[in-house]
């Protein structure tokens, strides 16, 4: 029926080319065909079976999840396997879901025959339904583990490398003492001191003694490095965790709360000690997982900053010191080397020189003791010596090494009023302790917070916090004389010049030559370019020449030293009339100290642009009327000028822009010329102050009655005064000590001199409250006030820093115990820091009681020989008492509560000869 065709071979070749590919493709599309209607057709089994198998899996993951709770509850910690299955379970879930309901919606659409859609469709959603039962069914297969969680082995403290170890031993004692001992409550330290001065060294010895000598203490040390730029809590977890051992998928997979569990698990209940090098800022220990409660728990670390060491809560505050003489020879000895220092006779007493300069810090010390290593003549030793005393920064290493290292605490400076605070401290001498009073006057009247604050009561306590900031992080440090006093480390100083040159920083372009006992002034041409010029305590004689300072804003000639209570090589006694003609920007100018000084000269009044002058403790006699030129004063300190008796009437007043006017105890005690505003007892000068409308602060003295009471009765000059003295009074039978406490309440310094009241009103404890106390009062000096037989009343004071009682001859005691009782006593003197009692003859007692004295650092005690006795027990002034200075025959024949208060206080002995 059909007829057959036959082809040659060849032709039924091509032919089967031609056909196959229609073949192929009919095949395929076949096979796509009933794929999809496979698809289609089985969406609602496949549906189903997608879901039991999604509930089968979950339940394996719940069963798997349990054992591993289990585990995690023995601290054990799960398996990186079966870490990697839940997360890929967990991520399943969340798509399966997702499917199903995709699935559901389709065939309740299918089911209600609305908007039925294309095969395309429902081909797609059942081909990927298809696909994840597969996915399942393979993870549910994986699911079978044998081991679900593993004990980490426990880890163990590792040596660190470790250079020759100088000067710790006492901070490495306390320290391990603290560590070793659980039942001191001590479970935080923080180890704070400047950049390079030792407290990583000192971290890592303990580490190494903890991993060999005390390994069997603790069942973990862990060691961490704390980064300045990450110390996030999840950054320090991290870390933490590494050390314990915890698997490298446990940092990048869980959260930072799961990290917090695992680790306070890891560590609860055991006794371990955490390491934490170079803190910058708070971190909480809690967040990070640490059990700080626990008292087997131990963590110490290291930080610039004391201020950082109150935020971690550290129950104990140890200070890394620089080394002490002895122990910086020889640390720099070991760097240089006993070959080089043997080269040349010459070259151990010129390394010792260079040596000194390192100032006791270790690092450098190290630096240089390295880089001198291979130097062998004297006069490579000899430019050293050179370099370091003139540029230290140039000296080889430093810049590279040191001071990039120092200078991250001045980049962690939270401001940039602060960093130019403390470049500015830098101006001070070498070694100079710098009076915190006078450093915030200077602040002020350099403008570096104008912006900050709205009156000078802000601006001051701004500069207290300042200076507070920097002391806290050890660009300053707090003289060992007195808490009123700074000075800066000399590397630290370096770095500051440091800074300076390497930033260019415009408004630090200075000339510093202080205190060098010049007895010349520096050539003109080295300082005409400069913008502040610190010339002060040198003994220059005269200021000659006409400088062009057209960028000048500071010059500091002072010549006071008030650590020491006296004038310091005080030599200027002239200045050249046109000296001052060409610093047309002048701002700042302190003659201070200068006591031979009796002149200003004619160009001083062409300085317009003046806004800060301190005369204080000049010879000056008069204050010419041309002195009404300086139109933007707002700074002037004229305090204890005794030779000054002129002072023309509308000065003072002319001068609209002052804000802060100081003339404590100056002016002569008599003025006969009515010519001046000093005649009388300064009423006049009063007159004029009350028509400052800018005035905020006001010091000075009366020396009359009728001053005292003008003084009293202006609401204006009683808010603003903070500084006041009394002298010469006569003619009135008590002082008014109930009026100067209703009405000046600002009031933080008084002065009492040669004034002989008859009687001083009396005090009790029940008296005194936050209304009616002298709650500001600071400073208390008495002189020459020969009625007062005791100074009970100072219990007004209770924040009394500095008192000074001297040559009262009917002074019997300083405080009466029978007028305030024992129980008044608990606040007297909780604050001084420092007691000067001089020429008191009856003197026979400061209290009857001892008194704990828990902020007095010194005492003098000069010719008072009835003084058998001090205020003192075995704990008065614990910590803080530094020096007991008086007469050798008067300290042997103190009587003492016991022998071991004598044995206390006896170290503390300092023999003063007057």
């Amino acid at each position: 029926m059909y007829s057959r065709i036959f082809l040659p071979s060849q032709e039924l070749d091509i032919a089967m080319d031609f056909v196959s590919p229609i073949v192929d493709v009919t095949c395929r599309l076949c096979g796509c065909i009933a794929n999809t209607t496979n698809y289609i057709h089985h969406l609602q089994h496949n549906l189903n079976s997608l879901r039991i198998e999604k509930e089968k899996l979950i339940e394996r993951r719940n069963d798997v999840k349990r054992q591993v709770e289990s585990a995690e509850r023995r601290q054990m910690y799960r398996t990186e396997q079966v870490d990697g299955w839940l997360r890929r379970v967990n991520q399943l879930e969340r798509e399966v879901d997702q499917i199903l309901l995709q699935g559901d919606e389709e065939i309740q659409r299918r089911c209600l025959k609305i908007c039925p859609g294309s095969c395309l469709s429902r081909h797609k959603l059942g081909k990927k339904i298809s696909k994840k039962l597969r996915v399942v069914a393979g993870l549910n297969s994986e699911g079978d583990f044998s081991t679900v969680a593993v004990t980490l082995a426990p880890p163990h403290a590792e040596e660190i490398p470790l250079d020759r170890i100088v000067g710790l031993d006492s901070n490495f004692d306390e320290v391990l003492r603290l560590l070793r001992d659980d039942d001191n409550g001590v479970g935080i330290i923080g180890i704070y001191g400047m950049a390079g001065v030792g407290k990583t060294t000192l971290l890592k010895k303990l580490n190494n003694e903890l991993a060999t000598r005390f390994s069997g203490e603790f069942d973990e040390v862990i060691w961490v490095v704390v980064s300045r730029d990450v110390s996030s809590v999840e950054s320090v977890q991290d870390k933490i965790g590494k050390k314990l051992g915890f698997p490298g998928t446990w940092r990048s997979n869980k959260s930072q709360d799961e990290k917090k569990q695992d680790i306070f698990r890891f560590l609860r209940g055991k006794k371990f000690v955490l390491l934490l090098d170079d803190i910058w800022k708070q971190i909480d220990l809690l967040e990070v997982g640490v059990p700080v409660l626990s008292y087997k728990a131990k963590v110490i670390f290291t930080t610039r900053s004391e201020e950082v060491c109150g935020l971690m809560e550290a129950k104990k505050k140890i200070k890394a010191e620089c080394l002490v003489w002895e122990q910086a020879w020889d640390l720099f000895k070991d760097k240089v080397g006993e070959e080089t220092l043997n080269s040349d006779p010459e070259i151990r007493k010129l390394a010792q020189d260079v040596c000194k300069e390192c100032s006791g810090l270790p690092l450098t010390l190290i630096t240089i003791g390295r880089a001198m290593a291979s130097k062998r003549t004297p006069h490579e030793w000899d430019y050293a010596v050179n370099v370091l005393k003139k540029s230290t920064f140039k000296f080889s290493g430093m810049g590279e090494q040191v001071f990039p290292l120092l200078k991250f605490s001045y980049d962690n400076l939270s401001d940039e009023t602060t960093k130019i605070c403390f470049l500015y401290c830098a101006l001070y001498p070498e070694d100079w302790d710098i009076y915190v009073p006078d450093l915030i006057k200077l602040f002020i009247g350099e403008g570096f917070l104008d912006d900050e604050c709205d009156n000078i009561e802000e601006a001051c306590k701004m500069a207290y916090e300042i200076i507070g900031r920097l002391k806290r992080t050890c660009l300053l440090l707090e003289s060992k004389e007195s808490h009123s006093f700074v000075n800066m480390h000399d590397v630290i100083r370096d770095m500051a010049f440091w800074i300076v040159s390497e930033n260019g920083r415009r408004e630090m372009k200075y000339f510093v030559q202080g205190n060098l006992n010049l007895t010349k002034a520096p050539p003109i041409s080295k300082w005409e370019k400069a913008e502040r010029v610190f010339l002060l305590r040198n003994s220059i004689e005269d200021l000659s020449g006409t400088p062009r300072c057209p960028n000048l804003l500071t010059l500091n000639l002072s010549c006071s030293d008030h650590l020491s209570g006296f004038l310091s090589n005080s030599r200027l006694m002239t200045i050249s009339d046109n000296f001052f003609q060409f610093m047309p920007v002048l701002k700042v100018l302190d003659l201070s100290g200068n006591e031979y000084l009796t002149k200003l000269p004619s160009s001083f009044f062409t300085l317009f642009s003046l806004q800060h002058l301190d005369l204080s403790l000049t010879g000056i006699t008069e204050l010419p009327i041309e002195f009404k030129s300086l139109v933007k004063l707002k700074y002037l300190y004229m305090n204890e000028m005794h030779k000054l008796d002129m002072i023309p009437p509308q000065v003072i007043s002319s001068l609209s822009m002052l804000q802060r006017v100081e003339m404590k105890a100056s002016g002569v005690s008599r003025v006969f010329d009515e010519g001046s505003i000093f005649y009388g007892g300064n009423e006049l000068l009063l007159d004029e102050l009350v028509s400052l409308n800018h005035l905020q602060y006001l010091s000075l003295s009366v020396k009359t009655e009728l001053a005292l009471q003008k003084l009293l009765s202006s609401p204006k000059l009683r808010s603003c005064t903070f500084g006041l003295g009394i002298e010469h009074c006569q003619g009135s039978t008590s002082l008014p000590l109930s009026s100067l406490q209703k009405n000046i309440k600002r009031l933080e310094f008084l002065e009492i001199k040669f004034c002989y009241y008859s009687e001083v009103l009396s005090m009790s404890c029940d008296m005194i409250d936050g209304s009616r106390s002298f709650h500001n009062l600071r400073i208390i000096w008495i002189t020459h006030c020969t009625a007062f037989k005791d100074l009970t009343w100072l219990i007004c004071a209770p924040n009394l820093r500095e008192l000074e009682i001297s040559c009262c001859c009917a002074m019997e005691q300083v405080i009466k115990d029978d007028d305030i009782g024992r129980e008044g006593s608990l606040g007297v003197f909780v604050r001084l820091q420092k007691l000067f009692l001089d020429a008191l003859p009856r003197l026979k007692s400061i209290y009857s009681h001892s008194l704990s004295f828990p902020s007095l650092i010194h005492i003098k005690v000069h010719d008072c020989p009835r003084l058998k006795k001090l205020p003192f027990d075995c704990n008065s002034g614990k910590d803080t008492l530094r020096t007991i200075q008086g007469g050798r025959g008067w300290w042997d024949k103190l009587e003492w509560e016991n022998e071991e208060t004598q044995s206390v206080f006896s170290p503390l002995f300092k023999e003063e000869w007057w």
